[in-house]
């Protein structure tokens, strides 16, 4: 998945971060280290090795990896004066290592990361497989809901159903929020019961081929209150008007604002205490984030989140997230669901 960007001449990229190997060579190895430039060469331990190679693209070369002296000689091979480094997963202890290289070192992670930014056509496929799994065990788990099940059983029960319907196993641990507990963003699933008249946040995703989905849905476990009822509204507003405003060549920061001037219409703004997305990928948090506080440029193919919330500390949080793509320039929902607030009648 390399092109010209990074095949500059006597420039290297080190690459160790398992997620970054995965993209830059196409298959996933548990250990190893990747040289990225006009040859790309993969080294791996006698553990791996065998597998690796037999599966790895004919334009990587893999070696077996005896001793860091191996990848020296690779670097002079490839006549190297300046190797990156994906800093961001870089040790201590390893960039000394690395200072034996005899080339300058420098951070190579904003090129790697921005190269994975924009997905081509296989990678958003695998997403919004990822998507159609997460929805489907979503809906199929808020079915379960009865007084007395736990936190915990709810999350069980999408874990069974993201295997059931094809995906490889969460793409983060889900969240399962009853009641008050909605009102802290990353709540910890527990022991926690579900009772008549409480709001419950369910945070989730699915993996489908390594690549990840992120959907947020906050449901009415009884009758909810006024107070409820137009929060919840004003989330979802803030939701779709963002989703129908985002578009190619807009900046993070004004993608973020969007959500912010909704919800400061209904006097609630200072409640959203986070950004309004991130980017989706191999990972589940990737580049770009849209919030306040940067400013890169959206495109095409760029694959992220949208999602407002609102959290009253002991009361309740509302969050409603989408995964979604830019494509010809609008923004385009990879779930197919009416988000409208979902009420559940009580049963035992």
């Amino acid at each position: 998945m390399t092109d010209g960007f990074l095949n500059c001449d006597k420039t290297l990229y080190l690459v160790t971060d398992r997620y970054m190997r995965r993209y830059f060579s196409g298959i996933d190895v548990a250990e190893g280290l990747m040289l990225i430039g006009e040859k790309k060469i993969y080294f791996t331990d006698a553990r791996y090795f065998y597998a690796a190679k037999s599966a790895m693209p004919s334009d990587v070369d893999t070696r077996l990896y005896k001793s860091f002296d191996d990848v020296i000689a690779a670097v002079k091979e490839c006549k190297a004066e300046r190797v990156g480094l994906d800093y961001e997963h870089t040790t201590l202890y390893e960039y000394e290592k690395y200072k034996k290289l005899d080339a300058v070192l420098f951070d190579g992670t904003p090129d790697l990361i921005k190269k994975r930014y924009l997905k081509t056509e296989e990678e958003k496929g695998y997403i919004k497989k990822a998507c159609e799994i997460a929805e489907k065990a979503y809906y199929a788990a808020i079915k379960t809901l009865k007084t007395g099940i736990t936190e915990k059983q709810v999350r069980e029960e999408i874990v069974r159903n993201i295997k059931k319907f094809g995906g490889e196993g969460e793409s983060f641990e889900t969240i399962v929020a009853f009641g008050a507990n909605s009102a802290v963003p990353h709540h910890v699933t527990g022991d926690d019961v579900l009772h008549e008249n409480m709001p419950v946040l369910v945070d989730m995703g699915a993996l489908y081929n390594g690549y990840c989905s992120d959907l947020t849905r906050t449901a009415f476990y009884g009758i909810p209150g006024e107070k409820f009822k137009t929060c919840f509204n004003a989330v979802l507003e803030a939701n779709l008007v963002a989703e129908e405003k985002i578009s190619a060549g807009m900046k993070t920061f004004e993608a973020d604002a969007i959500s912010r001037e909704i919800l400061k219409k209904y006097g609630i703004e200072e409640y959203f205490t986070h950004s309004l997305g991130h980017g989706v990928g191999l990972e589940i948090h990737e580049f770009p984030a849209l919030s306040p506080r940067t400013d890169e440029i959206l495109k095409d193919g760029a694959v992220f989140t949208v999602e407002p919330g609102v959290y009253f500390d002991g009361e309740f949080g509302i969050r409603t997230e989408d995964t979604v793509v830019i494509e010809n320039g609008r923004t385009v929902r990879l779930f197919t669901d009416d988000k409208s607030l979902l009420v559940i009648k009580p049963k035992n």
